[in-house]
C-alpha cells in the first residue's frame, strides 16, 4: 500500500471520481461523506488548519481508503488531527475504506497519520455510525504505536426503517403514537388551507433558502436561533448549489393558506432520506406544523422507495413517536503522553 498526503484543497475536485467509488464500496453511506460536502465546509470553516487529506493506493494504483483530515495546532505547540468537519454542520465522519482491505489500509495508514500529528497530540475521530470501519481500521495499530485508545458512544442518530407502503408504515407505529399522528394531522387540515411545497431546482433552492433561514431565525430557542449566522446562511447556499446539482439537497415548505410556516432541508442520498435542518414559524404552533412537515417528507420517502429516513443527530422525543430507533454515533480519540498532560488535560 501507497500513501499519499494531500495538502492543497484541489484534491476534493482531483479525487472526486475514485472518492464516490470508494464510497459506494462502503457499508455505510452518507452525503457527509462526499467530496462536495467536504469541500464546501473547507472553504467556509477551515480557517488557519491545515488539509492532510491520507490517500491510500494499492499496488496497481487503485484508491483503497481515505481519510479526510485536518491538522490543528492548539495550545504549546500540541496538536490535533481530526476530521474534515465539526459538530454544528456535520452529522457524520469517517475514513472511508475498500472493506476488502480494511487490514492492509490500517497498517499503511496509522504510521503516515502519527507522523503528521508528531508525539505531541493527538487524534479526534468524531461522528462514527455503528457501521463505521475506523474503530478496526485504527484501533489495534493505534495502540501498538504507545497511544492510549479510547471509543465510546458519544450521541444518536435516530432512524426509521421504512416499509413500501404509507400504511404499512403507520402499522409500525405504537398505537397511542398512531393515533397521535392522525389526530394532529387531521386538525390541521381542517383549521386551514395546508400544501406542501418541494424545491429541487438549484436557482430556486436559493431563492427559497431565503424563506428557510427566516423562519430558522424566529425559533423561541436562542441556541437554535443564534445558530445561522450569516456564515452559515452562506454555507448552505454553496450546498444548495453543490449538491442539489447531484439531487442530493431539497427544501420542503409548508404552507398555512399562504403563509409559510414551517421548512425542511432534506438530504436525499443513496438509500436513506436525512431529515437535515428546519425551521417553523413560532406563530402555527397550534397546528402542529412541524409534526405536518415531518410526515410528508416521511410519506414522500415512502413513495420514492428510500429504505430509511434519519433524523441525524439529536435525541428528541418527536423522533420516537414517528417511530425512530437509536443509530449510536460513537468517537475515537488517540492520545500520547503528551496530550495527556497538555491541553487534554
Amino acid at each position: 500500500m501507497d500513501v499519499v498526503t494531500l495538502t492543497d484543497a484541489a484534491a476534493f475536485h482531483g479525487l472526486r471520481d475514485e472518492w464516490l467509488h470508494l464510497l459506494a464500496q462502503m457499508p455505510f453511506q452518507s452525503v457527509f461523506l462526499t467530496p462536495q460536502w467536504q469541500d464546501i465546509w473547507w472553504r467556509h470553516f477551515a480557517g488557519d488548519r491545515q488539509l492532510c487529506l491520507f490517500a491510500v493506493r494499492s499496488d496497481d494504483g487503485v484508491l483503497r481508503g481515505l481519510a479526510p483530515l485536518m491538522l490543528d495546532r492548539e495550545i504549546e505547540g500540541l496538536s490535533r488531527l481530526s476530521f474534515v468537519g465539526d459538530l454544528d454542520v456535520c452529522d457524520y465522519c469517517d475514513v472511508l475504506v475498500d472493506p476488502a482491505y480494511v487490514s492492509q489500509v490500517g497498517a499503511a495508514l496509522v504510521p503516515a497519520m502519527l507522523d503528521a500529528v508528531g508525539d505531541e497530540g493527538d487524534l479526534e475521530l468524531i461522528n462514527l455510525s455503528s457501521h463505521s470501519l475506523a474503530p478496526e481500521l485504527l484501533h489495534q495499530g493505534l495502540a501498538a504505536h504507545g497511544l492510549t485508545v479510547e471509543i465510546e458512544t458519544v450521541e444518536t442518530c435516530p432512524t426509521i426503517d421504512l416499509p413500501t407502503e404509507w400504511e404499512a408504515y403507520l402499522a409500525t407505529l405504537r398505537s397511542k403514537d398512531r393515533h397521535e399522528l392522525r389526530r394532529k394531522l387531521r386538525r390541521a387540515q381542517t383549521s386551514v388551507r395546508l400544501h406542501c411545497r418541494v424545491t429541487r431546482e438549484v436557482d430556486a433552492l436559493v431563492e427559497d433558502l431565503e424563506i428557510f433561514f427566516s423562519l430558522h431565525r424566529m425559533s423561541q430557542q436562542a441556541d437554535k436561533r443564534e445558530f445561522m449566522t450569516a456564515g452559515k446562511a452562506a454555507f448552505f447556499q454553496d450546498l444548495a448549489h453543490a449538491l442539489g446539482a447531484c439531487g442530493w439537497f431539497e427544501l420542503a415548505l409548508l404552507y398555512a393558506d399562504d403563509v409559510a410556516i414551517a421548512a425542511l432541508c432534506g438530504l436525499p442520498y443513496g438509500s436513506t432520506y436525512a431529515a437535515y435542518n428546519a425551521g417553523f414559524h413560532p406563530d402555527y404552533g397550534h397546528l402542529s406544523a412541524g409534526i405536518v412537515l415531518f410526515a410528508d417528507r416521511i410519506r414522500d420517502a415512502v413513495d420514492r422507495r428510500f429504505t430509511h429516513f434519519d433524523f441525524l443527530r439529536g435525541n428528541e422525543r418527536y423522533k420516537y413517536r414517528f417511530g425512530a430507533s437509536d443509530q449510536p454515533l460513537s468517537q475515537l480519540l488517540a492520545r500520547t503522553a503528551c496530550s495527556v498532560s497538555g491541553w487534554r488535560s
